[in-house]
């Protein structure tokens, strides 16, 4: 029997048209994205036609060149092994909270779908998602240049676009803290690269699945994989309206202040030391800070 998919170190596009609910042949070129996700694989859906392009080249202004393929969509399989429809719906319902309280200017738009997966005679069911890609780069709240960093992505665009950049960047935090204390769901920006920059300045959550809950007590909590996300999200929060956005630190603050608090961070700074020395250990190190 083969590999499942799941489980597999990368995957190649023949790994993709393999899979029995993907439509061969196809006009589509599958390609492992750079960034390996947390919770699922990540596949560039790309333009055959672009790709042939990109290998072969093409001739502009007399020389020939080999544009890199930029993908139309993103494809990504969920590497866990759901014992219910009841936790498939948990996850789905993740994204729904970023779907009623998010503006769409402000997320990667996602089709979720489920498919019966065959490997020879086994079934089971695999939750994907076709998800919009974001022409840009990743916004580095734990970066000690950070608001350079920015100035690089949108430089060359247009006077006016840091300014608009700085503008989205600074809505995009007033909504997400909205959706903490209004929801108590906390989207995940702890990882480096789950917010993306446009050269535009626009600003958008690409991790939409990893939501994880707003608990005002003195447990940390942990996610499946053994993250304190939620205290880590929070920081990465704090990082962006402040070392980025410039904003004065708010004395009365209260999710600064109960998470922020000293004691609290020292014991989170170990959690996640733990978390890295077991996810380096066990090969399968996730894209986060």
């Amino acid at each position: 029997m083969t590999t499942d998919i799941r489980e597999k170190p990368t995957l190649s596009h023949d790994d993709i048209i393999a899979l029995n609910f993907i439509k061969h042949p196809s006009r589509y070129f599958f390609r492992n994205h750079f960034r390996e996700g947390l919770r699922s694989r990540l596949i560039q859906v790309l333009e055959m036609s672009d790709v042939i392009i990109e290998t072969r080249g093409t001739i502009q202004q007399g020389v020939c060149m080999f544009p890199i393929a930029k993908p139309v969509a993103m494809l990504r399989i969920f590497k866990n092994r759901f014992s219910s429809l009841r936790d498939i719906q948990k996850e789905i319902d993740n994204y729904k909270i970023l779907q009623q309280w998010l503006s769409r200017s402000h997320y990667a738009v996602s089709s979720e779908f489920l498919v019966d997966y065959t490997r020879g005679r086994e079934k089971s069911i695999l939750l994907c998602g076709l998800q919009e890609f974001v022409h840009g780069e990743a916004v580095d709240p734990w970066h000690e240049n950070a608001l350079l960093k920015i100035e690089g992505i949108v430089k060359g665009t247009h006077e006016a676009a840091l300014k608009t950049a700085l503008e989205n960047l600074a809505s995009f935090v007033n909504c997400i803290k909205s959706i903490i204390m209004k929801t108590g769901a906390i989207p995940d920006l702890a990882g480096v690269g789950n917010l993306i920059m446009t050269s535009l300045g626009g600003v958008k959550l690409v991790d939409i699945n990893n939501i994880s809950r707003l608990n005002m007590n003195h447990h940390i909590h942990v996610d499946d994989k053994g993250y304190p996300v939620s205290d880590k999200s929070i920081q990465a929060l704090f990082q962006i309206e402040t070392r980025i956005l410039g904003r004065p630190i708010d004395t009365g603050d209260i999710l600064y202040r109960f998470y922020l608090d000293p004691q609290r961070m020292k014991e989170v700074r170990e959690l996640e030391t733990s978390f890295h020395q077991i996810a380096a250990h066990s090969g399968n190190y996730p894209s986060v800070k």
